[in-house]
């Protein structure tokens, strides 16, 4: 490929790049990006010859003010945009910066519209990288580094070859792109990407800019505003979005038992609808080492505990400013401004985050004691027994029932169980529950469909304990049962939101009861979804390690440096391993009687290096081996040619045709022309080939040296019957 076309080819790959990262982060609208991929595929068409008259014959009549008033409407388009259509400046600003790649690649003519459109492409890779953090944008931004480091060479070849005079421009234009310059142009992109990388280490990093995410943005979540009607649950269940990761370090990696996902709670029920009632936040104290201490309202359980649990949660961007964890929360630690607790335990930002967010939280589960499992009575404050007895205007037949279900339990606590077993046993799980038009649905649900999810469960529990005097409250979260072995972690789903029940002990505190039955969910173990769980895994993995890579993780490299080199090397070696943990799991599944699955992953990494060193040596040795007999095939020959032009030389003499010392090879072809009219074809086509050996330091191929031949041969068979 010459060096011209070549320069094309790698602008208009730097623009395609940048172009495919907006799309891919969905900021392209349908018709824009099909507009500009069909103005990008004409432009490669005629920059690789195919279609190239017509394409530039349309370009003619395309005048340089019609591309003004075209650049004029664009810009009225962008404040149009700005005002009255996407109200926002990242989107309409990425329209418009679309619009411009079109128009300049259409207009791709002077060296100053390649300087533009290298202007636009840095804005666009620059957009689309404030617009995702998802992996898929590694491969993009290294194919836009590659088209870079192109792009910037052979710029500046081309520009200097066009400065040069006429001629000269015209050879060095002309010229090939060679195959030690083809690997060093991708040896200095590779060191690129190793400078980019130390440079992203180190660098300090950088707060919001003003390239962000709307506040619109989020994820819709349902279920966890102040008030909730019965049935919003519902309409989330077949959702299979990702809301959020849970990490548990602490815990054994093949942990597969459900974690309840403490969201919001619920105190009062108006027979239609829950309500937070009354709804008060306050701000948590921050401690030195920047976390936030949890106090929960109301009344504090200081009763058996188990181990803490802490969770490191990856949760997506939503819109709402709940912060989940499991109960009950003591500690919460994140880059937050602030963190406030509502009076039943629920942890809330000051407003909903536009973008991902990582925090840490350490639990305190609760369990029952002895002697409230056995007590027959127990005493509750009046702030419980006011705030966790309310029962609406609701049927007699309720009471009945929860008389009826607790008349041989002894004491609150069977009660509680009598009344989750009866619901758990005597009722049909159903997503296809319409509850939107049911004046009222509790009683519906218990004596006339017996068949709901989770809401009408937990309501109707909540419900029958209030009615024997038990204090009870809703609670709404997430059920995480999705376990990835690969990654080590819950993956949350929309369809994973959940109500159930806290009921609420004087010394226990309040304990987490379900009366949902458990749906039976197969995990499919296929390799499709082998591979997909091990992909989310290494999306966390990219996340934890580049995305949410902060100025503390910094320091800690730095101190590893300036220390000692057994920190860095652990801390790199923590990094490795990360990535590695994935694979080695997914050889242990694959392998089920594999002993030592890090082993073998290490094993499996070490024969794909080696094997790709091999083929790098194999590939280099036959290309140094093409050379060396490109090199003596070409010596070969020009011996061959210099030798039949003295032989033809000879002939013509002995014809009569005579030259002398400064006779030049085309004034020889002249001669012959006057001498044999028949032999000057043979002769103008071989001295033409001689020439570009000669002189023109030509690599006959072995077709071309059997054409000089038989130009040879020709010649002195006219020459010889004439």
């Amino acid at each position: 490929m010459a060096i011209e076309q070549a320069f094309r080819f790698s602008s208009l790959l730097l623009a395609a790049s940048a172009f495919t990262g907006l799309v891919l982060a969905h900021a392209v609208p349908l018709w824009l990006a099909v507009l500009t991929g069909i103005i990008l595929s004409l432009t490669l068409l005629q920059t690789a010859g195919v279609m190239a008259h017509r394409i530039i014959a349309a370009e003619t009549m395309v005048r340089s003010v019609i591309w003004n008033l075209v650049l004029i409407a664009a810009f009225i388009g962008f404040i149009l945009d700005l005002f009255l259509i996407s109200r926002e400046l990242l989107p309409a600003g990425i329209h418009f910066l679309v619009i411009l790649l079109t128009i300049k690649l259409a207009s791709l003519r002077e060296r100053r519209d390649f300087r533009h459109l290298y202007a636009i492409s840095l804005m666009a890779i620059l957009a689309s990288a404030a617009l995702t953090t998802d992996v898929w944008y590694v491969p993009i931004f290294l194919l836009y580094l590659l088209a870079a480091v192109w792009t910037l060479l052979l710029y500046h070849l081309t520009d200097n070859a066009r400065q040069a005079d006429t001629s000269r421009a015209a050879v060095a234009l002309s010229h090939r792109i060679t195959s030690r310059f083809f690997w060093l142009t991708n040896g200095i992109a590779l060191t690129t990407f190793g400078l980019t990388l130390l440079i992203f280490f180190i660098m300090p990093r950088v707060g919001t800019g003003w390239v962000q995410k709307s506040q619109n943005a989020g994820l819709r979540a349902t279920g966890f505003s102040d008030r909730v009607d019965l049935g919003t649950i519902g309409s989330i269940k077949q959702d299979p979005s990702i809301v959020m990761r849970v990490e548990l370090p602490d815990q054994a990696t093949d942990r597969h038992e459900a974690l309840y996902l403490r969201g919001t709670a619920y105190n009062y029920y108006d027979g239609r609808a829950w309500n937070s009632n009354p709804v008060y936040r306050r701000s948590l104290a921050m401690s030195t080492e920047g976390t936030f201490v949890v106090r929960s309202g109301g009344i504090r359980s200081y009763g058996h505990s188990s181990l803490p649990l802490r969770q490191d949660i990856l949760l997506e961007a939503l819109d709402t400013s709940v912060l989940f964890a499991a109960p009950i929360a003591e500690s919460i630690s994140g880059e937050f401004p602030a963190v406030q607790a509502d009076t039943m335990g629920g942890l809330h930002l000051p407003f909903p985050s536009t973008s991902r967010i990582r925090y840490s939280v350490t639990s305190q589960p609760r369990q029952m004691t002895p002697d409230e499992q056995s007590a027959p009575v127990l005493d509750y404050p009046e702030a419980i027994r006011r705030h966790y007895l309310q029962v609406p205007k609701i049927s007699d037949q309720v009471g009945e029932l929860a008389q009826d279900i607790v008349r041989k339990a002894t004491g609150p606590y069977e009660k509680a169980l009598a009344i989750q077993e009866h619901l758990t046993q005597n009722y049909r799980y159903s997503l296809e529950v319409e509850t939107s038009t049911i004046e009222h649905p509790v009683e519906d649900f218990l004596f006339v469909r017996k068949t709901g999810y989770c809401e009408h469960y937990a309501t109707a529990m909540v419900i029958l304990l209030r009615s024997v005097g038990i204090p009870a409250r809703l609670v709404t979260g997430f059920l995480a049962t999705e376990w990835n072995e690969y990654g080590g972690y819950y993956t949350v789903r929309q369809q994973d939101a959940h109500a159930w029940v806290e009921v609420f002990f004087p010394r226990s505190g309040w304990i987490t009861m379900d009366p949902t039955p458990t749906v039976g969910t197969s995990m499919p173990g296929s390799r499709g979804e082998i591979l997909r769980r091990l992909g989310e895994s290494f999306r966390l993995y990219w996340d934890r390690l580049f995305v949410r890579y902060s100025a503390a993780d910094q320091l800690t490299l730095v101190y590893g440096i300036r220390q000692s080199s057994d920190i860095l090397r652990d801390h790199i070696s923590t990094m490795f391993s990360s990535f590695l943990s994935p694979l080695t799991r997914l050889i242990a599944t694959l392998t089920p009687n594999a002993q030592a699955s890090q082993q073998g992953a290490l094993w499996f990494l070490g024969g794909v290096a080696l094997f790709g060193l091999v083929v790098l040596a194999t590939l280099i040795w036959r290309n140094t081996q093409w050379k060396a007999a490109a090199q003596n095939a070409g010596a070969r020959h020009h011996r061959a040619i210099v030798g039949l032009y003295v032989q033809m030389r000879r002939v013509a003499e002995r014809e009569g045709i005579t030259r002398s010392v400064s006779t030049t090879p085309k004034e020889f072809v002249q001669q012959v022309h006057h001498r044999c009219v028949t032999a000057g074809p043979s002769a103008a086509g071989f001295i033409e080939l001689y020439c570009r050996v000669r002189f023109g330091r030509h690599l006959l191929t072995q077709q071309e040296f059997a054409q000089a031949t038989e130009y040879a041969n020709s010649f002195r068979r006219i020459l010889r019957t004439s």
